[in-house]
Order: C-alpha cells, then structure tokens, then sequence
C-alpha cells in the first residue's frame, strides 16, 4: 500500500510525482482510490463528470480491461495550445496507465520538424525540406489531419526520426500506425532502427484503409528514422498527418492531439481530421475546446452552438460507438491582468448544449475555483504571465482533476454495476 506524502510547504510544489500517488485500495474491492496535493480554493464536490451515465459503456470497457488484462481501450483528447503541449493530456495518460495499464504513447505529431512546439514525450528531427500547415491556417495548402498539422517533403531521400523520451514512462513501442496521404503519388518509407537498419518498409502498396498504413516492427524500439524513397516515377511526396506508437500489451491508449489558437470551426474545417479519428478506435473522446472563442469576448461568435453540434456530429459519424466528453475551460484572463467575462459566457453555452444534448461534460470552470480563479492560480504559481496558458504545475493540476473525476464516475459505475 502506498501514502501520498502532505508535509506543509509542499503545496506550492505541486509535481507530477506526487500526483503519482494513487491507487489505495477503498472499501468497495473493485473501486479506485485517487488522492493528490489539492488547494483549498478548488471545489472537490464539484470535480465530477456531469451526465456520467453517459459514459457506462467507457466505464464498462476500462473495468473489463482492469480484471481481464486484454484488450485496450482508447482515449482521444482533442484540444487547442493546452492540449498541444501535453502537460495536461500527459498527465492524464499517465495516471490511467498507472491503474489500467500501459499500451504505448499513442498519437503523436513530429511538432519540431512542423516548426511549432511538440510534447516532450517525444522528440523530432528530420532532414531535407518540409513544408508544414497548422490547424488554425484551414486556407493554406495541405489537407489536415487527425494531428492537427501536416508536413509534406517532395525530396527523395528526405529524412524524418522520432524518440520518444526514456525518462518519460516506458513508451518504447514495436507497432507503428502512420497516417499519411497514401495514394500513387507517395514516396515509399523505408524505416530505420538507431543503427540506420532497415527493419521495415511503408508505401501505398500495402493494403490497409486509405491514408493508413500499419507497421509490425521485429523488437521494440525507442527510436526510428523514415527515409523516404521513390520506387516508380509518379511519387513525389510524402505528406505526414500523425503517428501511433503502440507496444502490443494491454492497458490504456490515451491519444491527444491539439493545435495552438484552435477553435471549434478550425476542426470542422479540417478536411480529414474526424474521418481519420476512426483509426485510432476510441472508446472516449474528450473535446477540450472554446479557450480561443472566449479570448475574443467580447465579441462571441453567433454560430458558436452551431460549431459545436457540427464538430460532435463529425465525430460520432467517424466514431458511433465512442462516447463524448466535453470539457469546460476554467477562468482565464484577457490581455495579460484583464478580467474575461467570456470564460464565463462560453462554460454556459457548453454547459447548456451537453444538458440538452445528453452529453457528460467536465465542468473545470467550478472544479477550478469558479468566478475569479485566476486570481488564485496566479498567486499560486499556476498561471503564467500571458494570464491564459498554464504552467507546467498547474496543467498537471488540471490532469489531476480530470483523472479524479473520471475515477469518482467509474466508481459510481462500478458500486452500481458490480455490487
């Protein structure tokens, strides 16, 4: 049995190794216990999931894998810049596998070679010329994906790697989905272990679904370079639009995918990312959307619902048998010190949809602190000086939150379920 350390002073450290610290057994033998550094100015009561009958069939999934020790459930989070950087979203992965298991890191997007920020999960490089396009560019050339961005080289010979961070969980991973515009036109990928071996081969002539291309690796690895190479005269480039990276083992596949500045309509405009969504299987999609909408109160864009419905609708034709999760942002300042009454505008409408709709949703914006938390995630080192991102100890406290509440909804699922 393992405590959770509560030694005064430590409440202004908040790091991931304490939020580490789960998994008491409760009196209810099935049941998850979860403990953390909490605050006094954030509202336990209200850190639940909202319409959790919703999410029984998740709920079921994650308590056959728990007993069983097979099959793995996925979740997706897809969200804007404080999803992108994977404080918050990896703090959650995290705590998940720790309870349920481990298969792999999921979806990642090389950020780097797109000339953006990428999770340190992982680190990218490449060589050649690669053209990149972010979500919120829905104008610009290149189609996007389910990674939120693309990058494209028209080079023979171009070089793309990826490594994952050993001190960041065991992600080694010997099974690659690449999802990719495949068609006549792509250059075939050789892939290449850290000793510049070959030990497999990608290109449109394998027979899996459009713009997918699934890869078994002979043993595990940390590390991959794909070299693109032209076999016939008609490829001329490869476009990337997101990697998995999976290990084979049961456990929780937690994939997040975001795009700084992203809003609702950036991804009903994206032209593949729903569509591509399907290949990651999701049991649980959670929407962590609305930040941008509200940063322009006071304007407030009159198809905001409309833009919900249509991203939900997207989703759910791609994914029928995946749940949603909304998740409501929580205060934030406007120009660096300015109080937005735009956070609280924005949590109403999405508070009023999910009601409506039936839909779970996570509301952070009380859980958080309510009207005026800023003010206290600031003075408690939470919040950093733009007034709108988080720093790295206050996305964890978020991950926290999120995971605590999904326990108290999977309890409440098994107490009733499972007696």
């Amino acid at each position: 049995m393992r405590y959770c350390l509560n030694k005064p002073g430590m409440i202004k450290t908040l790091t991931l190794s304490l939020l580490l610290c789960t998994s008491i057994p409760t009196v209810a033998q099935d049941t998850i216990a979860f403990t953390f550094k909490s605050y006094p100015f954030l509202q336990d009561d209200a850190n639940v999931i909202q319409n959790s009958v919703a999410l029984s069939d998740f709920y079921e999934k994650l308590y056959q894998l728990k007993k069983l020790k097979k099959n793995p459930v996925s979740i997706l989070q897809i969200g804007d810049s404080h999803i992108q950087a994977d404080f918050w979203s990896g703090t959650v992965r995290k705590l998940m596998q720790q309870e349920f298991g481990n298969a792999g890191r999921g979806l990642v997007f090389p950020g780097r070679v797109g000339r953006t920020n990428e999770p340190p999960s992982i680190y990218t490089g490449a060589t050649g010329i690669w053209d990149a396009k972010r979500i919120v560019y829905t104008n610009q050339p290149l189609p996007i994906g389910v990674g939120a961005m693309t990058i494209q080289t028209l080079q023979v010979g171009a070089t793309l790697s990826l490594k994952v961070n050993p001190q960041d969980s065991d992600y080694a991973f010997n099974k690659l989905t690449l999802l990719y515009e495949k068609n006549l036109s792509s250059f075939n990928l050789a892939v290449k272990d850290t000793t510049g071996q070959a030990i497999a081969y990608v290109g449109p002539f394998t027979f899996e679904a459009p713009n997918v291309s699934r890869v078994l690796l002979p043993y595990p690895v940390r590390m991959v370079e794909f070299q693109t190479i032209q076999s016939t005269n008609l490829q001329k480039q490869f476009t990337l639009y997101g990697l998995s990276l999976e290990n084979g083992k049961p456990g929780v596949l937690y994939h997040s995918t975001g795009g700084n500045g992203a809003k609702f309509k950036h991804y009903n405009e994206s032209k593949l990312f729903a569509e591509q969504t399907s290949e990651l299987e999701p049991t649980l999609i959670i929407i962590s959307l609305g930040t941008n909408e509200a940063i322009e109160h006071p304007y407030i864009d009159p198809l905001f619902t409309e833009q919900v419905d249509t991203f939900i609708h997207q989703l759910k034709v791609a994914n029928p048998l995946a749940k949603i999760l909304l998740t409501v942002p929580m205060d934030f300042y406007k120009k660096k010190t300015r109080r937005n009454p735009g956070v609280e505008l924005l949590r109403s409408k999405l508070v009023e949809y999910a009601e409506a709709h039936g839909i779970a949703y996570w509301d952070l914006y009380t859980a958080a602190g309510g009207k005026h938390a800023a003010d206290t995630w600031k003075n408690n080192g939470l919040l950093q000086a733009d007034g709108v991102h988080f720093t790295k100890n206050g996305y964890e406290l978020q991950g926290a939150l999120l995971y605590q509440a999904l326990i108290k909804g999977y309890n409440e699922y098994v107490r009733y379920r499972y007696p």
